[in-house]
């Protein structure tokens, strides 16, 4: 082991998936791979998408955790914890922070560590068994950790209310690489609105159809991208057909690889969803230079601020009014939207300023 950099050991409850955790693991480890060394424990398991990563890492396990062997992934945890003796553990979500928790009750020489909550409890009535066990957990085991990290200002109220409690809690959002995501100062007729969501009860896909049927008469087109949104999809078909969309207007892409050039290809991102926590999609669109229309969830008010607009969830006609609001800009005002919101992020959302955030909270505290 290398003594020449502290080391960092993060706990996922999985690290196979590209939600906004995930993602946000791997960017940092990337970013700060020069100051620190990391170990990543997926209590689950890992996957092939994140091998750069993995690569970059110290050491990396997966516990295969399945629920039933929660004793023995637990010990074996606490092994692997007292085997590295870190500077600091970083924990990324509901399960890897209860987990890590137990693996480290009665510990001698415990080290710091911090939860990592990436999620709403906007809707706990949906959450599963297990998540639902996970966070009866957490409202027991919170003083515990050293800190709190929350990815959403929204996040960290809700969870506070729900009964967790650390004093050292504190709000970093997730960030992106700058480089990744770049700005198309030129507009696109007819004026194109892009959509990036899978098939989901929270992306609000009804609502975004009816939106999109209230300006069939207008020269808009629409981009929908994201796991199921295709005509193959029943449930999508459905929509499509009751409102009488063309797909002229309404191009139906999937899911789709390469969301840099998606973005490039439009002027305005709708985001229709009715439950969020941090919408990452919100951030990587604005470092596009795309202005925002979104409904008011978890913290989409607070990436978007005054770039952009804000609408009630569930409510299509403000949507609609809102993209026509956009649409009556001039040339002008819809070139000079774009370096404003670009310029939003690099100064809030880039994951230079959101790696610092941890850096700190994790040297302030060992």
């Amino acid at each position: 082991m290398s003594a020449t950099k502290p080391t960092i050991v993060h706990v996922i409850t999985n690290f196979a998936g590209v939600g906004g955790a995930e993602m946000m693991l791997a960017r940092l480890i990337e970013q700060t791979e020069s100051q620190y060394q990391h170990v990543v424990i997926a209590l689950m398991k890992s996957s092939s998408i994140y091998q750069t990563t993995l690569q970059r890492c110290q050491a990396h396990y997966a516990l295969g955790w399945n629920g039933i062997n929660t004793l023995p992934v637990t010990l074996k945890l606490r092994q692997l914890l007292k085997q590295w003796a870190p500077h600091a553990v970083q924990c990324w979500m509901y399960h890897a922070n209860v987990l890590t928790s137990l693996s480290l009750l009665g510990l001698k020489q415990a080290p710091n560590f911090f939860w990592g909550i990436h999620h709403s409890l906007a809707s706990t009535k949906e959450e599963s068994l297990s998540t639902k066990t996970a966070l009866i957990l957490s409202r027991y085991l919170s003083s515990q950790p050293t800190g709190i990290v929350y990815c959403a200002h929204s996040s960290q109220i809700q969870h506070q209310t729900y009964g967790l409690n650390n004093p050292q809690s504190v709000v970093i959002p997730n960030g992106v690489f700058l480089q990744q995501f770049q700005p198309n100062l030129e507009l696109h007729q007819p004026i194109t609105i892009g959509f990036a969501g899978r098939y989901h009860t929270a992306k609000g896909y009804p609502y975004l159809f009816e939106t999109m049927s209230l300006l069939k008469d207008h020269p808009i087109r629409f981009k929908i991208a994201g796991g199921g949104a295709s005509l193959e999809h029943p449930e999508v078909k459905a929509l499509f057909e009751q409102y009488q969309l063309e797909s002229e207007k309404v191009q139906l892409l999937d899911q789709i690889s390469d969301m840099p050039a998606f973005y490039q290809s439009i002027d305005a991102f709708l985001m229709t969803s009715i439950t969020e926590g941090f919408p990452n999609v919100l951030v990587e669109a604005m470092a596009s230079g795309l202005p925002c229309i979104s409904t008011d969830v978890g913290d989409a008010k607070f990436i978007v601020d005054d770039f952009g607009w804000i609408v009630p969830p569930r409510d299509s006609k403000a949507l609609a009014q809102a993209i026509l609001n956009y649409v009556q800009l001039s040339s002008n005002e819809k070139i000079n939207m774009k370096q404003l919101v670009r310029q939003r992020v690099e100064t809030n959302f880039s994951i230079d300023h959101v790696s610092q955030q941890y850096m700190q909270m994790w040297s302030q505290n060992a």
